[in-house]
């Protein structure tokens, strides 16, 4: 074990400067308390490597990865396939291939992703003006166990929640900082996250229509342009977004997602013949089927399992988990409900952005 701890030397050097990384920002290291809840996760997050490392377990990606590293040319840029899985195999094939393939460096960087989605995550905070709540909203987003599994070894989960925030992030600067620098991270975090699933792709360029409509037509913009010179200058920007996402394959009409997503259900449940599928079958045969089945898939995808299905402890602890969402969807809603103004414009906006994507993944997936 000692042996294969020296030749995870970079891992080490990238778990030692992830507990650095929330010092780097005035604002973050300022409050003590928001410094020791992030370092508190990280531990977890951390142990959760060294487990999975020196106790191990099986990792695909990370064995894809060391077998890019390993070849003798760079294997990645010949390939023709634009699945997300890949891309992320080809980034750490990459980084193995510099700094050496280890296990333990490579959950560290998914660690390193949750560390920045943390800062994203407060720097959010700061702008919706709810830093009272700080130390609870880490808590809560660094804590839970799928969380700490999931994100602590090398799946893309944690780089997908990244770049979601740093793209929710953007949109809000966006509508409080008119600015083509605005424009461009908003697109490239975007571009990231589409990059790792292609789900997200097609979901990232519904967020960048809403969030380039909601920021042009933001009461920032009302002194400087007039009405008819907005509405130009949106329709001409979506255009160019639809027009390049249609060029990488990235744009969906709603009946072409829906069909989709429809055939992805059906061939999940096919041969995933298990008690924890979803009982509720997307209809996309007529405008009626879409109507009534969508509803009820997005409802038991965030809430299953219900009581009545509980059997084991491990739906014991996914009741719980929805039992958590279903609060925290209930306070989101009534927050927007009770302000006003702005504030109320922010707090839509997290709600189409967050909703959005949980019907994306709706509408793909079989089972809880």
């Amino acid at each position: 074990m000692f042996l294969n701890m020296m030749q995870d030397w970079a891992g080490w050097l990238l778990m030692l400067f992830s507990f650095s990384i929330v010092l780097m920002w005035k604002r973050v290291r300022s409050d003590t308390k928001v410094v020791h809840a992030i370092w508190f996760c990280l531990v977890l997050h951390h142990a959760v490597v060294f487990m999975d490392v020196y106790f191990p377990d099986a990792s695909t990606f990370h064995w894809n990865g060391v077998y890019l590293a390993a070849s003798p040319e760079p294997e990645w840029l010949h390939s023709d396939s634009h699945d997300g899985s890949f891309n992320y195999i080809n980034s750490l094939g990459f980084l193995y291939r510099a700094l050496g393939a280890s296990l333990f460096f490579g959950e560290e960087l998914s660690v390193l992703a949750f560390v920045l989605s943390c800062v994203v995550l407060l720097k959010l905070i700061d702008h919706l003006d709810i830093r009272r709540f700080r130390v609870g909203i880490v808590l809560v987003f660094g804590l839970l166990p799928t969380v700490v599994i999931h994100r602590s070894v090398t799946l893309r989960e944690s780089w997908e929640a990244l770049f979601f925030l740093l793209l929710v992030y953007w949109a809000i600067r966006l509508r409080k900082r008119p600015g083509i620098l605005n424009v461009l991270f908003l697109l490239m975090s975007a571009s990231c996250m589409s990059l790792l699933h292609h789900g997200l792709a097609r979901y990232a360029v519904y967020l960048i229509v809403i969030s380039l409509y909601w920021s042009i037509f933001s009461h920032r913009m009302n002194v400087r342009f007039p009405r008819s010179v907005r509405v130009l200058f949106a329709g001409l920007l979506i255009a160019c977004v639809i027009i390049i996402s249609q060029k990488m394959g990235w744009f969906m009409t709603l009946e072409e997602a829906l069909e989709g997503a429809a055939g992805t259900r059906h061939t999940l449940l096919t041969y995933q013949d298990v008690r924890t599928n979803f009982s509720f079958i997307l209809d996309t045969s007529s405008a009626l089927g879409i109507v009534t089945t969508v509803p009820m898939v997005f409802v038991e995808y965030m809430f299953a399992p219900f009581p009545w299905q509980v059997e084991n402890v491990k739906d014991v602890y996914a009741l719980l988990e929805s039992m958590l969402r279903f609060m925290l969807l209930f306070f989101a809603v009534s927050s927007w409900r009770r302000s006003s103004g702005e504030v109320r414009s922010y707090y839509g906006f997290l709600l189409i952005a967050v909703l959005g994507m949980e019907l994306m993944w709706a509408l793909g997936t079989a089972n809880w």
